[in-house]
């Protein structure tokens, strides 16, 4: 299966949030507890079980992925398709369509709560949101093609400056 392209760390603004994850793959259900930074030049994710154990991290300086990953974590939610979910969830749109121009993706915003992605005409996941800051909140995103659905729940983190 496709990853859809990812996006330059610097089209997004800063940010750092604690997100809670519950994936839902078949009839298993994995909680993972996030930290998510954002800067100009990387994006990092860091993945941990409630208990403290860190499953996975993926980190994007824009031209390379560099990810771990531990078994406990289902063949579906590879770190970088989650990098390439969060982007698509928490990226702004304008962003996504120049990352995707001219390929076969194509992002659809029908309302400011929801966001849909296209390969090739065929609806492949689609994000609904809570609130209209969606790195503040509860986003819904479901993943067809990778069977696969996802629940964050985000709290921005102060940064120190």
């Amino acid at each position: 299966m496709v990853t859809q392209p990812l996006v330059a760390p610097g089209v997004a603004a800063p940010h750092t949030a604690r997100q809670r994850l519950r994936a839902m793959v078949g009839d298993r259900e994995i909680v993972l507890d996030c930290v998510v930074e954002v800067t100009f030049d990387r994006v990092t994710v860091v993945g941990l079980l409630p208990a403290g154990n860190r499953v996975f991290s993926v980190r994007y300086d824009g031209t390379k992925v560099e990810q771990e990953r531990t078994p406990q974590v289902p063949a579906q939610l590879q770190p970088q398709q989650l990098l390439a979910d969060l982007q698509l969830a928490f990226w702004p749109v304008e962003s996504l369509h120049d990352a995707f121009r001219g390929g076969p993706w194509k992002l659809s915003q029908p309302d400011s709560r929801t966001r849909r992605l296209l390969r090739d005409g065929r609806l492949v996941a689609e994000v609904h949101y809570g609130d209209t800051d969606p790195w503040q909140g509860r986003a819904w995103l479901v993943n067809l093609e990778r069977g696969y659905a996802l629940i964050v729940d985000s709290v921005p983190l102060e940064q120190d400056t």
